[in-house]
Parts: C-alpha cells; sequence; structure tokens
C-alpha cells in the first residue's frame, strides 16, 4: 500500500476555509476569455442548443470544493470545473449564472426546475444516471486521507472499527458500504463508522479536529488539501499501489436531466471541440492536474475499464 507524504501538484487552494455564496445568490456571466484565450462559438455545438432556454443556461455549483471550484482571493468563483464551463458556455453562445447550493441540493435544484446543469465536481454513477444524462471530460479516484501522526492506518482494511467522513451524496459513501463492511465483517473486523457532513470542508475539520479518523475523498481534492499552507504536513494520503489515481475510479463531469437529449448533444459536442483544440487540457494543467481530463468525451459512462485498485 502506498502511503504519500509528498506535494504531488503545485496548485494551492488557499480559499477552501472561504464562505459560499449566501443562500441561492447567483452571479450572471457572459465570459469568452478563459485562462488569457478567447474562447470563440461552435457553431454546431451552439446550434444544439434548444430554444427555451432563451440564450442561458442555470448552474448549480456546490462551492467552496477546491481544486473544481471555490473562491479566490477576490471572493470571485475560479477553479477547474468553473473555467471549464464557462469555456463550454462560450463555445455554446450562451450566458450563464451561478447558483451555489449544497452538493445534496444540486439534483433536486434540476427537479424543480431552478437550474438547467449541475457544475458541481460531480461523479457519473447508475443512481444518478436513473435521473441525469452526463458529459463525462475527468476521471476521478477515491483515496483516504488521514492525519500525518495517525499511524494506525496504512490501508483500507485499517479502516475497520475506525471513523470515516465523507460528504452527503457523494459516490464515495456507497462503495464504503458494498465493498469495504463485507469485506471488514469476513475478516471479523468491527463495521467502519461512517460520518456524512454536508460539505467538504466539515468533512475535513472533522479529521483535522481529531473527532473523525479518516475522509473518503477524491484524490484531486485530497492532494489539493496537502499543498494548502494551512495544512502544511498535516495530513497524508493513503492509495493503491497498483492503481495511481485511487480506488474505485469513475468518471465525472456535466450533467443535466434526463429527459434533456439536445443539450446533453450540445454539452458533448463542445467538449469535444475543446478536447481537440487542447483547452480541457490546458486548464487543468493549470490547476496542476493535467492527469484528470479522460482519454475521450463519454455520455453516461459511470466508470473506465478496469484499473480500480486492490481494496485488500
Amino acid at each position: 500500500m502506498h502511503i504519500s507524504k509528498t506535494i504531488l501538484a503545485p496548485f494551492v487552494a488557499a480559499a477552501l476555509s472561504c464562505a459560499a455564496f449566501a443562500g441561492v445568490a447567483r452571479a450572471e456571466t457572459t465570459d469568452q476569455v478563459v485562462l488569457d484565450k478567447t474562447i470563440t462559438k461552435d457553431q454546431a455545438a451552439a446550434a444544439l442548443v434548444p430554444a427555451k432556454f432563451n440564450g442561458k443556461l442555470r448552474l448549480a455549483v456546490s462551492a467552496p470544493y477546491a481544486p473544481w471550484m471555490y473562491f479566490d482571493d477576490k471572493n470571485e468563483l475560479t477553479g477547474i470545473e468553473i473555467d471549464v464551463v464557462r469555456a463550454v458556455a462560450a463555445k455554446l453562445g450562451v450566458g450563464i449564472t451561478f447558483d451555489n447550493l449544497k452538493f445534496e441540493g444540486t439534483i433536486p435544484s434540476l427537479q424543480a426546475g431552478k437550474d438547467d446543469m449541475i457544475a458541481a465536481g460531480m461523479g457519473d454513477n447508475p443512481k444518478r444516471e436513473e435521473l441525469l444524462n452526463f458529459v463525462n471530460y475527468t476521471t476521478l479516484g477515491l483515496v483516504v486521507l488521514v492525519r500525518d501522526n495517525d499511524t494506525s492506518i496504512n490501508g483500507l482494511m485499517d479502516l475497520c472499527g475506525k471513523s470515516v467522513s465523507r460528504i452527503n451524496g457523494d459516490v464515495f459513501g456507497p462503495w464504503v458500504e458494498e465493498q469495504l463492511q463485507p469485506k471488514c465483517a469476513s475478516l471479523g473486523k468491527k463495521k467502519i463508522d461512517v460520518r456524512t457532513f454536508p460539505d467538504p470542508n466539515a468533512a475535513l475539520l472533522a479529521v483535522k479536529s481529531g473527532s473523525v479518523n479518516s475522509e473518503i475523498t477524491g484524490l484531486v481534492s485530497a492532494t489539493t488539501v496537502l499543498n494548502s499552507k494551512e495544512n502544511a504536513g498535516q495530513f497524508r494520503i493513503i492509495r493503491p499501489d497498483n492503481s495511481p489515481r485511487g480506488w474505485k475510479l469513475a468518471n465525472g463531469g456535466f450533467a443535466v436531466l434526463k429527459g434533456e437529449t439536445e443539450l446533453t448533444k450540445a454539452i458533448e459536442t463542445a467538449l469535444k471541440s475543446m478536447k481537440a483544440e487542447g483547452t480541457l487540457q490546458a486548464i487543468a494543467a493549470h490547476y496542476g492536474y493535467p492527469d484528470v481530463i479522460i482519454d475521450d468525451i463519454v455520455v453516461n459512462m459511470p466508470a473506465p475499464a478496469g484499473d480500480i485498485g486492490n481494496i485488500e
């Protein structure tokens, strides 16, 4: 089992502790410049956007969740997913508004007709696909984040009998219940005490304070924690030797309601154009995570083939 204490990327998430927009505050933008690059309208993609949206998409986001989305030192929303969705909007020739919500509130917001699209670092899974279409452009991996001075956890099975934090509505909690809990039982060990928190900051603070032993989270988010100045030297990452990206690899990206076939195709076309131009790769590299972009933009494909890591 590989245990990393090394800073894995140069990005520093200075805004992990920034306050989110109050309530359902919205900020409208028609930006067409991303990372100093002018993003031009893609006529083929733009033609696919249904007229009912009136040239504007309402986005459900969930910040802060660095490096996907967070508030910079000017309290402006930024991050990988934010830059990507701004570029997508430019490709589609539409304006966008941001509706900052708790993560578990993003899907209900679409169902209630308050928002049109989720851009919240959401992973694709079969359960979510019952309600949503995903246009995936990233590959996510699960890791365990522990305090650096906690020597009792060095692998997944060390979580048996220990407490683990996770975010309400994430893809990781079900994996613990379906994969790890039975393994703990088969080894005659105690169950993992899974504790659910409303947002990433709360889940991390529980580990940092010592009230919870560990956190199940994504590799990118865990690396961001390691790289942040306020957390320097306080945490380490546990991940499998045979899968450097982590366990339970899942694709992730933007989500719309299941019936929005044309909008799904429009987003897919825009992302494919951005991938061909190198825009997606440039955005990910800017934040220090060039490897998160998947090889092919895909719709409704929860996991890449193989490479899920050994849970032993």
